[in-house]
This record gives C-alpha cells, structure tokens and sequence, in this order.
C-alpha cells in the first residue's frame, strides 16, 4: 500500500520559475521577519517590569536626545518602510476615515464570533476587506504624502498589501488563530487528522511511496522549527516564503543524497512523509491561512506552486484511512483545488468605498463606555431606527422605546431622527476639512427628571 502521484494526475500549476531562483528569500535569516511575531506585543518579563518601577527616570535632556535619535533612524528608512508605517499609524488613528474602517471591522470580527459559518467564510471575508482598503487607499488623497510621489507605480499594490498586513492581519492573528482552531475541533477535522497523522507515522516510507532519500533527524528539526516560525507570522507572504524553504530543503536532500534530479511525482510523497512526521496539527490552519490570504498575485508562480502540494500532502493524510489502496490525490481533491485556484485568481471588478463601510461603533448609556459597546453590522442605507432596534437586541435593554441613538460631536449631544442614515453622518463628518471627534451612542432618551435632552451645535441630519 502506498501513496504516489502519476504525471497525469500531477497538481495541475505552473512553476513559473525553478525553486532555486527563490534562494535570495528562502535563504534569509529570521531577522527578515522582524516585527512578525507576536512576542513584540506581549507583555515584558517581570525583571523588566522591576527596571521600570524602579526609582530611576530619564532626565528630559536625555529623552530629548533619545527622541532625535528616533527621528534621524527614521530618515533613513527606505520609501516603502515609511509608507507601511504611515498607513499603519493612520489605520490606529480614527480620527481618519481609514482607522474607522479598519477599528471598526476588526472590532466587528473580535465581538461577533458566530457572524462566519465556516473557516473559509471568515478568511474569504477577511482577504475582502484587505482588497478593497487596499483600492481605496490607492484612490484615496487621504494619505500625506501621496503614495505615488514615494513608490513606483509597478510597486504600489505590494506596498499596500504589506501595509494591509500590519494594519488589519496583525491585529487580527490571535483572534483568527482561536477561530480556525474552534472551526476544526467543531467539525471533527482535528479529531481525523491527529488519528491519521499517527496511523502514517507508523508506516514506512515506502509504504507512502516514498522512493527517494528523506531528511535525517537534524534536516527534521531544522523544518520542524521552520513550522513554527511560521505560526508565529502574520503574513502571508512571509509564512510562505517559510515553506519554500522547507521545500527548497527537502529537494536538496533528495537530491544530494542520490545525485539524480526529482519531480513533483517524487516529490509529493516525501512532502506528505515529513508533514507527518512533524505531527503538527496547526499546519493545516497554517495552509489555509495562506491559500485564503495571500495576495492572489503571487498564487501563479513558486509559491501557489507548493502551496497546493502542501495541501495534496494533508490531503492525502487525511484520506488516508479511507484510500489505503489508493495511490493518487483523490478526484475531489484535485477538483478542490482547481477550484480554489479559480477562485482566488478570477479578476473581479473593484469594490466601491460603499461596500466595505458597514460598521459602526456604538457606545451604550455614556460616550467613554468602550467596554460596553458594540460594533454592529449597519449598511450606508440602514435608517436610525434599525441601528435602534439592533442596539436593543445587542445590549439587552428591556424597554427599548425608552432608548436612541444619539451623536456626540465637538461636546454636543444631538438626537438623531428614527429617519436618518447613521452611515452617511458618519461619512459627511469625515469628510469635512478638519477633523472631528465623534461618537455614536445609545441612551436614554430622558437622563433627568426634566427629560432634557442638550442638542446644542449644528444639525448633522441629512433632510
């Protein structure tokens, strides 16, 4: 019994370019992925938390000098690095319309965790919203000074998928982590793939047809390691350039070890022998998070190339019970996959700003209650008293006629009419020159005895 591939039934994709034309990337150090993981956000070890509670503070020369310092670093950084870290510093301010839209979707995805029906679902969802931030921004004369006077024009749509990385993947990486994991134990896919895992860890190589050389324990550790690098990035692209790696390492051994070239025939069984020898659950998370969130413009060549042998090799583990027999990727696998190839490289006509402004950040009772409040789901030609009912299902108030929804501004309360388009105010306010503070908030519509309610400043209501 064993698992191989014919050249009829090969993965169907092209190499566009030979493995070993990637070794400038796939041979860079981690200091390549600096920033990517998430131990930069985690919180510093106690010792350090001693250091500073301690009684020593920097007099304000030096903190002068530190921040000078700061600054001439900053100068040197190339045009790309500087843009990334402008879109990034705007996605967190929301008093620009691009920290709006990324802090309320990513508040939306944090807070309502049953809105996606599948793992798939939430990443296609994802990989959306990161497309069309990525069309605006690139029509968009939000951004000072504008991309095309620092990035070449052939290099703006990678610039701004990187940016999309930091500003909305990031953010996003612990909570999508925990959901895909959820998605997979409920469904029972863990439960057969940790059961498969071990039944083919227990078979030879030549029983998963393997007939060429495999790596040793070192070559072994060094891919398992390589795995998990991987898990702690948040891009894409740079979790993929891992895995050519990987790639790159088992083709060298194969070949080093028995001086003749390997095809993908070869190849694929030793990829499925040493996925299951790394016994890592999280590898198929880690593939679907690519095939789901990488740039569609890199799925032609390497990288689309091996991402779709990494998921025959899974695939073939996790059908292995069911394909004993069977040597060849299953019909349904490789339908799977021309599918998904399909889908994800069909040019699709650029999505307008109104298709990805549907959320809306809403306070309840007083506007600095932000652990209470809600990011809803509201579409530009939702009416107030919608935003209304859905707030009342959402904070659980009884006697919702009691309730609306207001808007604060420039220290004023305003009531909006049951009438009006929350969206369309939230958009006239960022358009407007400066910019302005705001919140939306649901409250009692009587807050003293009197039932005063202060509308001072201008009407924002649009007639």
């Amino acid at each position: 019994m064993s698992i191989s591939t014919s050249s009829s039934d090969s993965l169907e994709f092209d190499r566009s370019m030979p493995l070993y034309g990637y070794e400038a990337d796939t041979t860079s150090s981690l200091e390549d992925y600096e920033g990517e993981s998430d131990q930069e956000t985690m919180a510093p070890p106690i010792k350090s938390k001693k250091k500073r509670n301690s009684s020593f503070v920097l007099p304000k020369l030096v903190k002068s000098q530190l921040r000078k310092m700061s600054g001439v670093f900053s100068s040197f950084m190339t045009p790309e690095k500087r843009m990334v870290r402008r879109i990034a510093e705007m996605s967190q301010d929301k008093c620009t319309y691009l920290g709006c839209l990324v802090q309320d979707y990513v508040s939306f995805l944090q807070e309502n965790k049953e809105c996606h029906v599948s793992s798939t679902d939430m990443l296609q969802t994802i990989r959306q919203f990161m497309t069309q931030v990525k069309n605006y921004l690139a029509q968009s004369s939000e951004l000072d000074p504008p991309i095309e006077s620092l990035i070449p024009e052939d290099q703006i749509d990678v610039v701004l998928e990187k940016a999309m990385h930091k500003c909305i993947l990031k953010p996003l990486k612990s909570h999508v982590e925990a959901m895909l994991k959820d998605f997979h134990m409920a469904n029972g896919s863990w439960k057969q793939l940790k059961e498969n895992l071990q039944l083919v860890r227990q078979r030879n190589p030549q029983e998963l047809g393997v007939f060429a050389p495999t790596p040793d324990f070192v070559d072994m550790e060094k891919i398992k390691v390589k795995f998990m690098t991987m898990q702690k990035m948040y891009s894409p692209e740079k979790k993929v350039m891992l895995l050519l790696q990987v790639c790159k390492l088992i083709y060298t051994v194969m070949e080093n070890n028995s001086g003749r070239m390997y095809g993908a025939d070869d190849f694929l069984p030793v990829l499925t022998y040493v996925i299951a020898q790394c016994d890592m659950l999280e590898l198929d998370t880690e593939i679907e998070y690519m095939m789901e969130l990488l740039d569609p413009s890199l799925l032609h060549g390497e990288g689309g190339y091996y991402l779709t042998s990494a998921y025959g090799a899974l695939s073939l583990i996790k059908n292995f019970q069911e394909e004993q027999a069977a040597r060849l990727l299953s019909s349904e696998t490789r339908d799977t996959l021309r599918q998904w190839h399909k889908r994800r490289t069909t040019i699709r006509t650029i999505p307008s700003v109104d298709d990805f402004q549907n959320y809306l950040r809403v306070a309840f009772q007083e506007v600095n209650s932000g652990c209470t409040g809600k990011t809803l789901l509201v579409r530009p030609y939702i009416t107030t008293e919608d935003v209304c009912q859905l707030c009342a299902e959402k904070f659980k108030v009884e006697d919702p006629e009691e309730y609306s929804l207001f808007l604060f501004v420039d220290e004023t309360w305003q009531q909006l009419a049951e009438d009006t388009y929350p969206q369309k105010i939230k958009a006239e306010l960022h358009s407007r020159p400066q910019p302005h503070i705001f919140h939306f908030v649901y409250r009692r519509t009587k807050n003293d005895p009197y039932g005063v309610i202060f509308q001072n400043g201008e009407d924002l209501s649009p007639s």
